[in-house]
Order: structure tokens, then C-alpha cells, then sequence
């Protein structure tokens, strides 16, 4: 778009009351909650990796300005944010499963924090997707994921999980939504413990990841914008 059409269109967005970009805050929204502009600017991957037999679509690079609003998001509870990097989620394949399941926090973990930033994520993504968003898995207290080698991260993972009411079944497909890939540890291990509990099917979508496309084996999903 020409620049003088653009800033046309943000006076009379703002004449107008029409809300503007939650990136820039100059041009009205055209992509869900950002311009054309920001939309094509942000750092697209769109691919998937798989980890330890799960598929994990991934929708950016973990890179600026994506990097900075989930920091943001995830530890300055800057929930605002949330249907912009939902977004991202909502631009991947539509999975065909039954339930959504975020990664849960430990119950120490959601105290210190007040929110889970994958819930949230989750709920906006399920809204949209018009799939059942599923809550019963929680976790148990162990040290922070961050910062931990791949080891580490697997031995603080033995036992992390525990259904809420295991009284009742658990859907057979599952879609685990997370807001950051590191090692994928996370992922699998709630994958794995999914399957032992009576799942058939469980992959994953995350908003970004820090794992070069050459660390894991790549299937292009889409083509980039």
C-alpha cells in the first residue's frame, strides 16, 4: 500500500473509531488484530518439525518483534497480546482432532504467575477453531524449564503429569497448544503421557520457536507470505 493511502487510511480509522494496529497503532486492522503492513512483516515460518514422534506446527521464527510480545505476554502479563499471537496460531493447518489441551502450569507456578499464557492462547485458538478446549491434565511443582539442558528437562518431566478426574475419558485426539519450541522435551513428554492415558493421537502448535529449520527434520506446511 502506498504510504499516502495508508496514512489516509489510519486518520479515518481513527475519525472513525475503528481500532488501529496493536503493532504500530497507525493503520487500521486488516489482519486480525494488525495491519497489512505489520502482518507481512512479522517473522513467518509456518512449517513443522517433529519431536520424539510428535508433529509440532510452528507459526514464527522466534524473532523480534514476535520474541518481545510473548516475553511480554508471558511474564508481564500483557494478556492483550493474547489474539495477536492466537493469530499466528490460527494462520497454521486446522488440525482435525477433538480437544485442545494447553500446556498446563504446576499449581505454584499459576500462583506466581496468576494466568497460564498457553491457556489463554488456547482458549482464543479453540474459540475460533470451534473445537472443545479440554482441561483436565495438571502438573506437578519441579524446577524451571528455562535455562535446562535437554537432560535435565527430561529428568524434571519424570512423573510432571497427572489427569484431574480420572474418572473420565480422555479424547481420543488431542492438540497441545504452547507459546515457545526450545527442546520439544515438554511437548513429548505430555504427548507420551497422553497416549499411556488412553489418547490415540496427540500433535501440537506452538506460536514460535528458537530451533533452527536444520535441527529437527522440516515438512514445508505453507508457502511463506
Amino acid at each position: 500500500m502506498p504510504v499516502y493511502k495508508a496514512l489516509l487510511a489510519g486518520l479515518l480509522a481513527r475519525l472513525s473509531g475503528r481500532e488501529l494496529c496493536r503493532l504500530c497503532q497507525l493503520y487500521p486492522m486488516t489482519h486480525g488484530p494488525v495491519c497489512e503492513g505489520c502482518h507481512t512483516d512479522l517473522p513467518w515460518r509456518r512449517d513443522r518439525v517433529h519431536v520424539q514422534g510428535v508433529a509440532i506446527q510452528v507459526a514464527h521464527h522466534y524473532a523480534w518483534p514476535i520474541d518481545r510480545l510473548i516475553h511480554l505476554h508471558k511474564y508481564q502479563g500483557r494478556l492483550e497480546l493474547t489474539p495477536l499471537l492466537a493469530d499466528g496460531l490460527r494462520a497454521l493447518e486446522r488440525p482435525d482432532v477433538d480437544a485442545v489441551l494447553a500446556v498446563p502450569l504446576s499449581d505454584r507456578r499459576l500462583v506466581e504467575r496468576g494466568f497460564n499464557q498457553s491457556h489463554e492462547l488456547a482458549k482464543v485458538f479453540a474459540h475460533h477453531a470451534q473445537i472443545a478446549l479440554w482441561t483436565g491434565v495438571g502438573r506437578r511443582a519441579g524446577m524451571r524449564q528455562q535455562g535446562l539442558s535437554r537432560s535435565e528437562r527430561l529428568g524434571n518431566l519424570d512423573d510432571a503429569f497427572a489427569l484431574l478426574h480420572p474418572d473420565q475419558p480422555v479424547p481420543a485426539r488431542i492438540l497441545l497448544i504452547d507459546d515457545v519450541l526450545t527442546t520439544g522435551t515438554t511437548l513429548a513428554r505430555l504427548a507420551d503421557f497422553l497416549r499411556a492415558s488412553g489418547a490415540v493421537h496427540v500433535e501440537a502448535m506452538v506460536v514460535a520457536s528458537n530451533q533452527q529449520q536444520g535441527d529437527m527434520p522440516v515438512a514445508k506446511l505453507l508457502a511463506m507470505p
